[in-house]
């Protein structure tokens, strides 16, 4: 089996291979090398968090960049997606694919839109592992990512650190699978994230040193055009995720209508629907309701 993953790697130096044209760590470089070898056999999948401005999407640019020099793989903003169905569209259909999902760069926008974006996420993992793709996932914290994503699919996680007096621009933290494993335990006996003393697991400190390579190898203004409509299409999602809530409303009124035309004791119709009281006052509020209860029945 090692035979044939040298072999694998072999082929993208003669074919596909293209000088790097910047400055990486040593450390880094071997680690990524070594991930490009199972390529042959699976999907790899490198999760990327830090604050906010901390530089995680340059870093994204960067190992994607790096990616498609070692493998001749196409490396395009196109791969870049805020929007998980549409890269899932693209993902099931197709192999061997370069791809950024950005949900950091959404600023923590609507729970259950994200919520909904690592389902499909998760879904794919299930089922797409001969597709062959490269995944960069840009959250961040990593314990935003889901427990089964972050558990069972992380070959690796960069924490990118600004440092104490958030200044310290490029500098990351690499953790190997034992050391997320560590740091998942951590997280979840003692709600804290040591990501320096679990690099001691196989992982490193260093520094990125090409702090705008992202807008070398990017059109940063299509980047935030794609940022911008994803941004302004999150709410619109989650009106078309809940196709009865208008019979759901009305349902609700009529409710009202009836303990209001019969005169039937609030809390005693409250029983009858398992609800509570002060949800059925709250019902009976709504500005709507008068003129919805008029509606054709359900």
């Amino acid at each position: 089996m090692e035979k044939e993953v040298v072999t694998t790697l072999t082929k993208y130096k003669k074919k596909n291979y293209k000088e790097f044209p910047y400055k990486m760590c040593p450390k880094l470089k071997h680690k990524l090398d070594l991930l490009i070898k199972t390529l042959n056999k699976r999907d790899v999948w490198i999760l990327l968090d830090g604050d906010e401005g901390s530089g995680k999407t340059n870093m994204a640019v960067y190992l994607l960049y790096y990616f498609h020099c070692r493998t001749g793989r196409e490396f395009t903003l196109d791969r870049f997606y805020f929007d998980s169905d549409e890269m899932f569209n693209w993902v099931k259909d197709n192999s061997n694919g370069l791809i950024c999902w950005d949900e950091a760069a959404l600023g923590g926008l609507s729970t259950e839109w994200a919520s909904r974006s690592q389902v499909n996420l998760i879904k794919f993992a299930m089922t797409g592992r001969k597709k062959h793709h490269v995944f960069i996932l840009n959250v961040p914290r990593f314990n935003k990512l889901k427990e089964d994503l972050r558990k069972d699919r992380i070959h690796a996680l960069i924490h990118m650190d600004l440092g104490k007096k958030g200044d310290n621009y490029g500098h990351f933290i690499y953790l190997t699978r034992r050391g997320i494993r560590s740091l998942n335990r951590t997280w979840e006996k003692n709600k804290t994230r040591p990501y320096a003393r679990c690099s001691r697991m196989g992982g490193f400190f260093s520094t990125i040193n090409v702090p705008f390579v992202m807008n070398e190898l990017i059109d940063e203004d299509a980047y935030e055009k794609k940022k911008d409509k994803a941004i302004s299409e999150i709410g619109e999602k989650g009106k078309k995720e809940n196709p009865y809530k208008d019979k759901l409303v009305l349902f609700q009124s009529k409710i009202v209508q009836i303990m209001k035309e019969y005169n039937i004791d609030k809390d005693r119709l409250a029983a009858i629907f398992g609800i509570h009281p002060r949800t059925l006052y709250k019902w009976s509020k709504r500005g709507d309701v008068d003129e919805i209860a008029q509606s054709p029945a359900i």
